[in-house]
């Protein structure tokens, strides 16, 4: 026999209805710009890239756990389905030829650094955070694609010797125009809060999602200098059956 959902689990159901309801309604005039390609400025030399329609569509590929207790080992990662990219990763590289892919696609929504500086130490467990994820739909996301976004350069600030010289990375900037992964990170905030956390410290808007699609060297984060919004883009792409 089915075990009735708890009185929470209904609670936080609702929440995320209601949530992703007022953010659809209002969006964020960021994501609207970036899906509608308001503001973006390509580099003039660039090639038109193509992706599959239903690439970003995970509704049917299973949820991923990313709990570790080393060193950012947990996260929360929207799953997608890498053969939907693989196309697309090829036609970048031809262009390039040096890059490595991860065999793999994915949108974090909550970071390692996030979790291990931020939200683990005000008690709140990964496995609260997948829980919020499931109930909130985390693999029925709806977003649509940007644009190819390029760094090509280097380092503003470089941690250490290793990190000298040119880097060349390559992502696939995504809009999350129903606020979907937006409604997530804000109930992630909301519990965060309840255990005692400083707000200053978790920015639930603070969020640039992407598909790292290659690189030469290694991905580049926002501790890097780096951030993957519509700043990021570098090629136009368009969508194909």
């Amino acid at each position: 026999m089915t075990k009735p959902p708890s009185a929470l689990m209904l609670v936080l159901q609702l929440t995320c209805v209601v949530l992703t309801i007022c953010l659809t309604a209002l969006a964020t005039d960021r994501q609207t710009a970036m899906s509608s390609g308001g503001g973006i400025i390509y580099n003039p030399d660039a090639p038109t890239f193509a992706l599959p329609r239903d690439a970003l569509d995970s509704h049917d590929v299973p949820f991923s756990n990313h709990s570790d207790s080393k060193p950012f080992g947990s996260y929360l990662q929207q799953t997608l389905d890498f053969t939907r990219f693989a196309d697309l990763f090829k036609a970048i590289n031809a262009t390039v030829g040096t890059l490595q892919s991860r065999g793999e696609a994915h949108i974090t929504v909550v970071t390692p650094p996030e979790y291990d500086r931020v939200l683990k130490p005000a008690g709140v467990t990964i496995e609260e955070i997948e829980d919020i994820a499931r109930q909130c739909g985390l693999q029925s996301a709806r977003l649509q694609p940007v644009c190819v976004g390029r760094f090509s350069g280097s380092l503003p600030h470089p941690m250490s010797e290793a990190d000298n010289g040119a880097f060349l990375l390559y992502s696939l900037v995504v809009a999350d125009v129903f606020g979907d992964l937006a409604g997530i990170r804000q109930e992630v905030f909301k519990l965060y809060r309840k255990k005692g956390g400083e707000g200053a410290l978790f920015q639930p808007e603070g969020f640039w999602p992407h598909v790292t699609l290659g690189f030469d060297r290694r991905d580049l984060f926002i501790e890097d200098g780096i951030y993957k919004g519509s700043n990021y883009c570098y090629a136009p792409i368009h969508t194909t059956k």
